[in-house]
């Protein structure tokens, strides 16, 4: 075990023949696109964008807006909720011709497949390839070893997938490892770190690591990067203590961590992911999905309590929560598309979604279970939706939609009188003991103002969005002035400011508000050793020192 890592030197590449768009009014015009994400919050800028194939090619850009000095945004497939992706000048880096399979890997020992590809490959195209088994871009790629995995995996009578569902499963995979993202399935499977098993990064200077979960831990809080000139770079670890809950917030840090936590999470403002391994999962051959129906929002939390605590045997692979106003919405947008939700009765005041999975033999005991814990807080599986396939998961999920749907019809009204209207969604997490006090905290501050909002998400992680919606500017103002108030509550009971959309350029505030100025000043010391000349993702995370900005 060493804290040591040594950078591959890149090959020198003609880069004459990479796609590169200079001309302005093509940029403003034809690839305005990759002048902005889905938070729509920034006007973006760009010098010219690049579009590399392969990694040796990243390098070679990295390494001549190294010696000049020159600015560069990482782009994946610009779904982030945070302007993470936005230029705001210099270069654009975006991965869309990265989009190989790479291999198949097996760990034995652990008894888990892996799967290797490129940045720019969607998560939804990796996940039919392994679920469908149509891998024929694999064949006679990788070694002797990964291509008798893959040989193994295709007679695998079961069916495999990535366990971990982000909602957006157009994200990339490079993009969804830079942010560490997360879905409702986090739950059970953890996000997308703990699936990780390698990753390639070229370095602000186009040097190369290559990184392999397990190689390189921190000695004493410090990793040591000897790069391809034979320097040495120390890294030291922020000394900040993580909140015990789902997080996305800020670098990763522990004394004894693993080098490749370093990077994932880290938003791209530490180097270019050009290769992610990820790991496999069986999937279960029988689920039940649930949407549960409860007569007060009490009886939800207290149900959510008592069904996920560690003596419960129902094991839930996600939990989900739509509050009072979420079941309005439904209503609305069901009654008006002609949909009918089975059992929601007109008295339903909160709703928990959830899922999990059986063997047969369990199944009566584990409905008995379940139907114990609905009576005690004031419903049954008489007055829920239930399904026992995937095909009545997707129509459970197409609800689930109306709700975001109908905030962003209501916000694209109201932005046509309004300029600066727009959305206003937390992010929070809070420890387990503190969910039912921070819900009512909430509803009580957006109920005393009169704001109208919208409460829904991950229960079963302490983690729901709120969803502000301001009818003019002032409130738009007045809402963000509610994040704020949001986001040091969820400090002060021990949680995150952002527990899956990360911080970009959108949420740098909140994030010294849970780590104050010595923890940012950490961070962009780590920044620092590794990007000297702070040219990559400038803004994000961390603000840009005076001295580069």
């Amino acid at each position: 075990m060493t804290n040591r890592i040594v950078a591959i030197k890149p090959d020198d590449i003609d880069l004459s023949q990479v796609k590169t768009v200079i001309d302005q009014s093509e940029i403003t015009d034809t690839y305005a696109l990759y002048l902005d994400d889905e938070s729509h919050s920034f006007d973006g800028a760009v010098e010219k964008i690049v579009f590399p194939s392969n990694e040796a090619e990243v390098a070679g850009i990295m390494k001549l807006a190294f010696e000049s000095s020159t600015a560069v945004t990482i782009q994946g497939g610009r779904t982030g909720l945070t302007g993470a992706a936005v230029p705001l000048g210099g270069t654009a880096i975006n991965l869309e011709k990265m989009t190989n399979l790479l291999y198949m890997d097996y760990t034995k020992d652990e008894e888990l497949y892996s799967i290797a590809a490129d940045a720019g490959v969607t998560l939804e195209d990796l996940v039919r390839a392994v679920t469908t088994k149509n891998l024929v871009a694999l064949e006679n790629k990788g070694t002797e070893n990964q291509q008798a995995a893959l040989s193994k995996f295709l007679e695998e009578p079961d069916t495999f997938t990535f366990p971990v569902d982000p909602t957006e499963m157009s994200a990339w995979v490079g993009g969804i490892v830079a942010c560490n993202a997360s879905g409702a399935k986090t739950f059970k499977y953890g996000a997308v770190r703990d699936w990780v098993r390698r990753i390639r990064v070229v370095l602000a200077n186009g040097d190369i690591l290559d990184i392999n979960r397990g190689d390189v831990i921190a000695k004493d809080g410090k990793f040591v990067i000897t790069m391809s000139n034979g320097t040495d770079v120390e890294v030291n670890l922020p000394s900040y203590k993580m909140p015990k809950t789902k997080n996305a917030a800020g670098l990763f840090s522990k004394p004894d961590m693993d080098l490749i936590d370093l990077f994932i999470g880290s938003e791209g403002i530490l180097g270019v992911i050009t290769l992610v391994e990820l790991g496999l999962h069986k999937l279960p051959a029988n689920i039940m999905t649930v949407m549960a129906f409860f007569p007060s929002e009490d009886d939800a939390v207290d149900f959510v309590y008592d069904i996920r605590a560690p003596e419960s045997i129902v094991k839930m692979d996600f939990i989900e929560y739509f509050g009072p106003n979420a079941i309005k919405m439904i209503k609305e947008k069901a009654s008006s598309a002609g949909v009918t939700v089975p059992a929601m009765k007109d008295d339903t005041k909160a709703i928990v979604f959830f899922e999990f999975s059986y063997v047969e033999e369990q199944m009566e005991e584990l409905i008995m279970a379940l139907e114990m814990v609905l009576n005690k807080h004031n419903t049954s599986s008489e007055s829920s939706w239930a399904g026992l396939d995937w095909t009545e998961l997707e129509k459970m999920k197409m609800v689930r939609h109306f709700i975001p749907e109908t905030v962003n019809g209501l916000i694209a009204q109201r932005k046509a009188e309004y300029h600066k209207v727009h959305k206003i969604g937390t992010d929070m997490a809070v420890p387990d003991e503190a969910l039912r006090n921070y819900l009512k905290f909430y509803r009580s501050t957006l109920e005393e103002q009169g704001m109208e909002y919208v409460i829904f998400g991950h229960i079963g992680n302490n983690h729901l969005h709120v969803n502000m919606i301001p009818r003019n500017n002032e409130e738009v103002e007045q809402g963000m002035n509610n994040y704020m108030t949001f986001a040091k509550r969820a400090v002060e009971l021990g949680g995150t400011v952002a527990a899956e959309h990360g911080i970009g350029k959108l949420k740098r505030a909140f994030l010294e508000a849970m780590y104050g100025a010595s923890g940012i000043s950490e961070m962009q010391a780590v920044k620092l050793a590794i990007d000297p000349k702070w040219i990559i993702n400038r803004g994000n995370m961390i603000p840009v020192p005076a001295e580069f900005s």
